[in-house]
């Protein structure tokens, strides 16, 4: 990096009068509540999903795992991004009238910026991770089964080197200098930036295919059972594999709508920045956290899905036990049925 590209980011000390009155407006303020919010909310939902996992479990071993190891990354996500809003809050009300000490030098940041890049590449790949579990399960049943915390602690262990070589690429070895409103935006020297967030949306992309064709196999292979097979433990199984696979693809869907508010989100007002105003820029970013908005969606629809999920297990549990029995009570109704 030549060193006037460094002088020029070292220079930007004062907030200009549009971002001065950005940090200091009523829709940035309106904008950390509503993460805030968003943030104790998932503290709540993260701890009835982690009990629920605990104690009343309708995924594999293998899905739980990553589940829960995905629902503690969300935690120091949220955490840290917490922090980050309550510091920015407490600088523009205490600064206000200060433009020279309302922005935050990116050595103010490191830390925040090294947690948050970190906990928010490791939630996007957690989709790479859910999807090729239920491919495995689904392509190798058997050594899925008996292998189940191998093959987790596998994906996991990809979806960590994803995120080491993320956060490599973007951001190891960037400069420490210049000034940011936010201690999570990307540093103004980190070129990759745009590329990276790029490469996240294919990834995704193409675990929600993935997901999606898992989870038309699944119903395709029920429906066979169904017609094939009269015993109501093979039925229960299939119908079992239909609800993990139903579940994680609502999982993936509702973390790739999120996370692409935070990816293509920022990518497009980088484009357009030139045609919005300083002042506009500012207000609109602060909202475009895509992550933090995922890490609420993920345990509230562990917890909820796992509710319905058992509700409706007692339902079909009943249903395949009343209407068929065992195999002799099946084939003495059929014989009846064809006098």
């Amino acid at each position: 990096m030549n060193k006037t590209a460094e002088e020029i980011v070292e220079s930007r000390r004062c907030a200009s009068e549009g971002l001065t009155n950005a940090l200091t407006s009523i829709t940035v303020k309106m904008s950390s509540v509503l993460v805030v919010t968003v943030i104790l909310l998932s503290y709540y939902f993260a701890r009835l999903a982690i009990r629920t996992l605990w104690k009343n479990n309708i995924f594999s071993n293998s899905t739980r795992l990553i589940l829960l190891v995905c629902l503690l990354n969300s935690i120091i996500h949220q955490t840290t991004m917490l922090e980050i809003r309550i510091r920015q809050i407490y600088r523009s009300i205490v600064f206000a009238s200060e433009p020279c000490r309302l922005p935050f030098h990116f050595t103010e940041c490191e830390v925040e910026l090294f947690v948050y890049y970190l906990t928010t590449y490791f939630s996007t790949y957690s989709v790479f991770s859910l999807a090729f579990d239920r491919l495995i399960s689904c392509y190798t049943p058997k050594y899925y089964l008996s292998h189940q915390y191998y093959v987790s602690i596998f994906l996991l262990f990809i979806q960590l080197i994803f995120t080491l070589g993320t956060y490599y690429v973007g951001l190891y070895g960037v400069p420490p200098l210049g000034y940011e409103p936010f201690c999570n935006y990307a540093p103004k020297l980190a070129t990759n930036f745009v590329k990276i967030n790029d490469f996240r949306t294919l990834i995704m992309g193409i675990c929600i295919i993935v997901t999606v064709f898992v989870y038309y196999l699944s119903v395709k292979s029920e429906k066979q059972i169904q017609q094939t097979s009269y015993s109501p433990g093979e039925r229960y199984i299939a119908y079992e594999n239909v609800a993990a696979s139903q579940s994680v693809c609502i999982l993936i869907v509702l973390q790739f709508a999120c996370i692409l508010i935070s990816s293509l989100g920022v990518n497009y007002l980088r484009i357009f920045k030139s045609t919005l105003s300083d002042e506009e820029y500012n207000k609109l970013a602060p909202f475009f956290v895509g992550v933090t908005y995922a890490n609420l969606c993920l345990p509230l629809v562990i917890h909820c899905k796992t509710k319905l999920t058992i509700r409706n297990r007692k339902l079909r549990i009943g249903v395949m036990t009343s209407m068929y029995g065992d195999v002799g009570e099946h084939i003495n109704r059929l014989k009846k049925s064809w006098e």
